[in-house]
Order: C-alpha cells, then sequence, then structure tokens
C-alpha cells in the first residue's frame, strides 16, 4: 500500500530479504493489476528476460489468459 510504483515495490521487495524472488512475484503480479501503481518497469528488463519453457513468451500469455477472466466493469 505504501508504493506508487513498481520499481519502487520491488525495490521494497528486494529490501524484504529472504525468500526475495516468492515475494516480488506476488507483490508485482497484484501490482501490475493496479490502477493506483505506475508501471514504471523499464522496457529493456522485460525484452531480456530468458526465454525458455517458462520465459518471457509464457509469462505473457499467461498473463494474457489471466487477465481475460478479470471483469474490470466491476472491480
Amino acid at each position: 500500500m505504501r508504493n506508487s510504483s513498481m520499481s519502487t515495490l520491488l525495490k521494497d521487495c528486494i529490501a524484504y530479504g529472504g525468500d526475495v524472488d516468492t515475494v516480488a512475484a506476488i507483490a508485482s503480479a497484484a501490482g501490475s493489476c493496479s490502477v493506483e501503481i505506475a508501471q514504471d518497469i523499464p522496457d529493456h528488463l522485460i525484452a531480456n528476460l530468458e526465454n525458455g519453457n517458462y520465459g518471457r513468451d509464457y509469462i505473457m500469455e499467461l498473463d494474457k489468459q489471466l487477465m481475460s477472466l478479470v471483469d474490470y466493469k466491476h472491480s
């Protein structure tokens, strides 16, 4: 709730310590759906994600499928 951008959200996740990849994955998934959080992750970070079986293309397709289930009219 204290972050207004994805970049600060991810920095907080890293500073949290411990299992930061899981914390960051959950927080960034929630933050990416929020209209209150600026989507300011640099394009090069997304473009340069590894693209194996469960890489960038897989994540982008999964995102499309999940977002198709959201009814924004009632959110």
